[in-house]
């Protein structure tokens, strides 16, 4: 009898103070701001030529459609970026980025292509 008052009087507590434990949930993001965020980033694919000592950052030799010349890019990561299987010198993949304000690439999802 006792349990069932103590387990009633906590769930009273939980549902009268719901804001208490949503507290700690990030908040959603507005639509226009995701929405805006896939319209910025963009694809590119090629080889990746090196990885920065820190492991944050990579280059790329990006084929480019109209010349016969390779362009170098140069990418870094943050905890958001998505990394999908194993990408070392020479691996050549898909990625997804974006560019920031101060110029850089932000990687947003980097993807090994098969046919290595």
């Amino acid at each position: 009898m006792l349990r069932k008052i103590l387990v009633s009087s906590a769930l009273a507590a939980v549902m009268a103070c719901p804001g208490m434990f949503a507290a700690n949930l990030p908040a959603p993001q507005p639509q226009n701001q995701q929405q805006q965020q896939q319209a910025q980033a963009k694809t590119v694919s090629g080889t990746v030529t090196g990885i920065g000592s820190d492991r944050k950052s990579f280059t790329m030799d990006v084929s480019q459609q109209n010349s016969p010349k390779a362009k170098k890019m140069n990418f870094y990561i943050d905890r958001n970026t998505q990394v999908e299987g194993r990408v070392g010198v020479g691996t050549k993949a898909l990625v997804q980025y974006e560019p920031t304000n101060d110029g850089r690439n932000l990687a947003i999802d980097v993807t090994p292509q098969p046919g290595q």
